[in-house]
């Protein structure tokens, strides 16, 4: 068995005496064997003429962890296998989800790395001669009159991750998003780092892009600086979001509650359409319109899942579920109770409202949502 590509290993000195010294060394005699300290920085001239990379990493050591996004900004296309000393599982798929394209022991031995190269790249031949399967796209639409639309969708989106589904929430609210403050974050980089890439993006792309929440959800933030809605280049943000399906097992958008060519067309994209509204008659009526002008444009009913927001326990002076279903024409798919005391002391923490209170009735609304939706995606992939 032979090389499938040009190898570069780079890693500490002992590494590479250990794997010149490996009786199996001639089967990887073509290998390009690097000897670089795990602070040391890579260069382009370390990669040049490498089709695989093999490169030590620790992650006491922060400089050798940067290797990964550093190798990606030299050479965006070129695969990446780690190489560890110990590592767990969650440490593991962590770096997979980021793009590394496999994981190998240290010290090294030829047989490994051989048998690792030949994989990775059999499953990039495999890869790029197979149909295109795009996972579900989910639309979260709020409408004036109604809010908390940004709170459902990332409480959503970290919920779909607890069942072991893969899960990508990009903010389009580019005006006015706070995804990553619900969450608790600070992205380095956000939504405009995808729309300015041109033909530069790609899945290395994305993956360096994306802000990991402890729940597991990844999150393409919207941009900290205000720019007009229509400013957005919706031919770039369909690659953006052609890349998350591909790698995701399931892509949210939060949009925002201005409609624009570019959000129309991500909603007609949506597998699924979460509209929200409250029980309030403007907010029911801005919804009742929005349901027509989306069902003008073609965007299949069946798709939109109506959620009312903020349902108060009341028994005189509210507006019924059964009222808003009449007033829309539409059924009603989930109600999603008002927490507030426990809404605001979570989003003041940058906290998930389940991590303030495992019982909150908020928590449990979106779980009963994330059910019903995930049925509902289940039954519309079979239809």
């Amino acid at each position: 068995m032979q090389l499938p590509a040009p190898l570069t290993v780079i890693a500490a000195s002992e590494h590479i005496d250990t794997l010149t010294a490996d009786s199996a060394m001639p089967r990887l005699r073509d290998a390009a064997l690097v000897p670089l300290g795990l602070k040391d920085a890579i260069t382009a001239a370390h990669l040049a003429g490498a089709g695989i990379l093999v490169v030590q990493i620790d992650p006491a050591v922060p400089e050798s962890m940067q290797r990964i996004e550093w190798v990606r900004q030299l050479r965006p296309d070129l695969p990446q296998v780690v190489a560890l000393e110990s590592a767990n599982v969650s440490l593991v798929r962590t770096l997979l989800r980021e793009g590394v394209a496999d994981v190998v022991s240290l010290p090294f031995s030829s047989k490994e790395l051989l048998q690792a190269s030949v994989s990775v790249m059999e499953a990039r031949a495999a890869q790029a001669g197979a149909p295109t399967v795009l996972s579900p796209l989910v639309a979260v639409a709020r409408t004036p009159g109604a809010s908390g639309a940004t709170t459902l969708a990332t409480h959503l989106a970290a919920k779909l991750t607890e069942e072991g589904t893969g899960v990508c929430l990009f903010d389009l609210d580019i005006q006015s998003g706070r995804a990553a403050e619900v969450l608790g974050l600070r992205p380095r980089r956000c939504l405009t780092d995808l729309l300015d890439a041109g033909i530069r993006i790609d899945q290395a792309m994305l993956q360096s892009v994306v802000e990991r929440h402890s729940s597991g959800v990844s999150l393409v933030a919207a941009p900290q600086d205000i720019g007009p809605l229509e400013s957005i280049d919706s031919e770039q943000l369909h690659k953006a979001i052609e890349l998350a399906r591909r790698s995701y097992d399931v892509v949210l958008m939060d949009l925002p509650m201005a409609l624009t060519n570019w959000s129309l067309s991500m909603l007609a994209d949506a597998g699924a359409i979460v509209m929200i509204v409250e029980q309030n008659l403007e907010s029911l009526r801005q919804a009742k319109r929005r349901l027509d002008l989306l069902r003008s444009v073609g965007i299949d009913r069946q798709a939109i899942s109506i959620v009312v927001n903020r349902v108060e326990r009341r028994l005189f002076g509210s507006i019924r579920l059964a009222d808003v279903e009449e007033a829309l024409g539409h059924d009603v798919l989930c109600a999603i109770h008002a927490d507030t005391q426990n809404l605001g002391a979570a989003q003041d923490q940058g906290l998930l409202v389940h991590e303030v209170r495992t019982k909150s009735p908020y928590a449990a609304d979106v779980d009963k949502l994330a059910d019903a939706l995930r049925r509902k995606l289940e039954t519309r992939s079979l239809a």
